[in-house]
């Protein structure tokens, strides 16, 4: 697995949000309970993206969650990168330290694109774009592992 638990609950998490009423303020509870992600988990997650301002989060009676006009403008990899560093993934599937110039094995250049690609999705896809282009989600059809 490229990206840890935590980066996938954030951009589940995120991606919820973005599919959701915008004028609403989500509570950590019906989003646990919506996107499949303990709430505890959840709320250490949606507290460090509020943090870095990707979300608003609003305390006491109508308070919760929801994306920033200033998170609409972050990338996926904005998101990713609060929980993994994504340039610490191996050069090499095998951990060959070795792994360089003529001594390389076949799969090399293929796990090197595939890197270079989750990267550049990452990096080329910003919330908004999410927002704009598939914010019909059907939450209920999902299962997760």
């Amino acid at each position: 697995m490229l990206l840890s638990q935590t980066a996938h609950y954030a951009l589940r998490a995120v991606y919820y949000l973005l599919t959701a009423d915008d004028d609403k303020w989500h509570l950590t509870k019906d989003v646990a309970e919506i996107t499949k992600i303990p709430a505890p988990y959840l709320a250490r997650i949606m507290s460090t993206l509020a943090k870095r301002g990707i979300l608003r989060s609003r305390t006491g009676m109508g308070g919760g969650f929801n994306i920033s006009k200033d998170g609409l403008k972050q990338n996926l990899y904005d998101v990713v990168s609060q929980f993994d560093n994504l340039e610490s993934i191996p050069d090499c599937m095998f951990g060959f330290t070795n792994c360089i110039g003529e001594n390389h094995h076949e799969l090399h250049k293929k796990w090197q694109d595939l890197k270079g690609s989750l990267i550049n999705i990452l990096k080329s896809t910003t919330l908004g774009d999410l927002k704009e282009k598939y914010h019909q989600f059907n939450w209920e059809a999902v299962q997760v592992e």
